[in-house]
């Protein structure tokens, strides 16, 4: 919960960061919904351009969540608010670097009805209404690392094992929702630069998987194993 003795340039700063924070969540759907930009008179070298542009974007992505750069760096395999804070505002510059910087992409686009792309919006906006099932402004603070809040979704002790509501289906829901999200603007923009994209977000959202859940592992042990037992789908049930 936020400290209310909280010195008031601290206020400022926690109130500022959580604007950002936010931003920088809510941009992801947002660049989905919005389409990512399509030419389909683009010369094709630009797909090795946007790809180096987005392994540039998530190497450090990928790196920063690393229980090892975490312990090295930090000195807490698990992370802390401020680690948090930090690997944020790296990931928003970047991610607002991406989208000011990557190029139309060529290819096919399908001719959809209307009626099927508004049906792809509400789609959309059902998989965001479920990826925040459950969630809280307080729990939302701790997953972003506002300042004067307990964090939350780390792998470290700090956090309880979420066991319940979605988390008792899937191991993982708000990836699952995140990937149907896709799916829904995918039907919204029928082109192949919004595929391009989106199968990017979506590959490296199913890659983290494994990566997270050894960390998980490693810190819980036992009672993330009988978790698994208990759940063993982590996105789709009778799938994976």
């Amino acid at each position: 919960m936020a400290d209310a003795t909280m010195p008031e340039g601290q206020t400022l700063f926690s109130r500022g960061y959580r604007i950002l924070a936010y931003f920088g969540l809510m941009s992801v759907f947002a660049a989905m919904i919005h389409g990512f930009r399509y030419d389909a008179t683009a010369s094709a070298w630009v797909y090795l351009a946007d790809l180096a542009l987005y392994a540039a974007f998530i190497a450090p992505h990928l790196l920063l969540t690393r229980s090892s750069w975490k312990e090295r760096v930090w000195g807490d395999p698990a992370g802390s608010s401020r680690e948090r804070r930090v690997y944020i505002a790296l990931t928003l510059v970047t991610w607002l670097g991406l989208l000011w910087l990557h190029w139309p992409l060529p290819g096919a686009m399908i001719d959809l009805p209307a009626e099927v792309r508004f049906a792809g919006l509400i789609g959309f906006l059902w998989s965001l209404l479920w990826f925040f099932e459950g969630s809280t402004q307080e729990a939302l603070d701790g997953l972003l690392g506002v300042p004067g809040n307990v964090m939350h979704y780390s792998h470290g002790s700090e956090t309880p094992l979420h066991t319940e509501g979605p988390y008792a289906r899937v191991r993982h829901p708000m990836y699952r929702y995140a990937l149907l999200a896709g799916i829904g603007a995918l039907v919204v923009h029928p082109n192949v630069a919004q595929l391009f994209w989106v199968g990017l977000i979506g590959a490296t959202f199913i890659g983290f998987i494994p990566v997270e859940e050894a960390q998980l592992i490693a810190a819980r042990g036992d009672d993330y194993r009988r978790y698994c037992q208990q759940v063993p789908y982590r996105l789709f049930r009778g799938i994976w």
